[in-house]
């Protein structure tokens, strides 16, 4: 019997049981797959960690965790981090290190981080307004590429910032923002994120907020009464949600503004004599900041995500062994089943070893087929992974 008739023969017996041909198949392929998949996300999880870390020279931000603060301020990922006081970033503006950009990622709107910072900002990202226009007043936003198009929103609409807590008695209002512009897609978190100026982020927190005119008499007895030159307020006054072009200039401040709150500052040395000056400035053991090299802290990320590689490596060996075991298993079984047949070749001349080449090139078929099946789905992985983990880092 020629080559290719064993090979007919044994696709023929293949296709004549497919289910069990394509659960082999898809077995095998999956514990091919897993392993190598797992590796080719770690590796893109590194580049993409470190490609925007590289871009972010120096963070400074409370006393902690390092990695937190650096994907809360990189990934705007919520996190449980004190704050930083303004009067600390107008020191560090002062020391003049290089180009210093105030964020503050505290507040959510519609799943959406809500980033308050400066035009600094987006120099440093690269980000330009492709529709619409930047930021002009308090109040006013410019929204990623990615949230836009997710949330069909445009120049012109609104969208309103999330409570804390439902149950918050301080009485702070969500804020209705003006879009009034949409940045071009840069495939970063900055895509999924509202920016607003940094006083937008205090009226969220209830730092400032406006009151119509108490002057105003309208309707008896709805917002105050007035005398002579006293004026009673009541509950009844409305607390503005919005800033719009008739209220904007009742919007005031309450408290020390040294005390108001920030999330992070970003530091961008103009020259290495800046960086080295910026580093040793936070090295006492006394400040009540931290100066932070992202790439440094992603680094260690990194080597944390490789340990966890390796016991998850580790994990599918086994079950691909386990797999493969049952494999196997299925194979004998099925030769077993097939003795008949296999005697019936024996009785038309086929030697024992022409036999064996027929079960050799069937497991041969089905290995081939899984080893192309889990190579197309590494080629898949890899050509998403990137996307994946900006939508899943995001």
């Amino acid at each position: 019997m020629n080559p290719g008739g064993i090979a007919f023969l044994s696709w023929k017996h293949l296709s004549h049981r497919p289910m069990r041909s394509l659960t082999l198949v898809t077995t095998i392929a999956l514990t091919l797959f897993f392993p190598r998949a797992l590796q080719v996300f770690i590796s893109e999880s590194e580049d993409v960690l470190q490609e925007r870390a590289r871009s972010t020279p120096l963070l400074v931000g409370p006393k902690g965790s390092s990695i937190d603060l650096t994907l809360n301020s990189l990934y705007f990922t919520p996190q449980q981090l004190p704050p930083l006081t303004y009067a600390a970033y107008e020191n560090l503006s002062r020391q003049r290190f290089g180009t210093t950009i105030p964020v503050h990622s505290r507040f959510r709107a519609e799943e959406a981080p809500v980033i308050g910072t400066s035009l600094a900002y987006f120099e440093l990202r690269e980000l330009m307004v492709v529709s619409g226009r930047m930021i002009t007043r308090l109040g006013d936003c410019v929204i990623g590429a990615q949230l836009a198009a997710r949330k069909n929103l445009k120049p012109g609409d609104t969208i309103t910032s999330s409570p804390e807590n439902v149950f918050d008695l301080a009485g702070v209002y969500p804020l209705r923002m003006r879009i009034t512009g949409v940045l071009a897609p840069n495939h970063t978190a900055d895509d999924d994120a509202v920016f607003v100026d940094l006083k937008t982020t205090w009226i969220i927190e209830g730092l400032a907020h406006g009151h119509q005119d108490l002057t105003d008499p309208g309707p008896p007895g709805e917002s105050g009464e007035s005398g002579k030159n006293v004026v009673r307020a009541n509950a009844s006054v409305i607390e503005f949600n919005e800033v719009t072009d008739e209220n904007i200039t009742s919007f005031h401040f309450h408290g020390e503004p040294g005390a108001y709150p920030l999330s992070s500052a970003i530091v961008v040395p103009r020259n290495q004599k800046q960086h080295a000056l910026a580093l040793a400035a936070y090295q006492d053991k006394d400040a009540t900041a931290q100066m932070v090299i992202p790439l440094s802290a992603v680094t260690d990320l990194a080597d944390t995500l490789f340990a966890t590689q390796r016991l998850a490596l580790a994990a599918f060996r086994l079950l691909g062994v386990a797999a493969l075991g049952l494999a196997s298993l299925v194979f004998l079984l099925s030769f077993r089943l097939r003795e008949r047949e296999m005697l019936t070749y024996a009785k038309i001349g086929a030697s024992r070893i022409l036999v064996g080449t027929l079960k050799a090139v069937e497991v041969t078929i089905v290995v081939i087929s899984a080893m192309i099946l889990a190579r197309v789905a590494v080629s898949l992985t890899r050509s998403l992974a990137s996307d994946l983990l900006s939508r899943f880092l995001n």
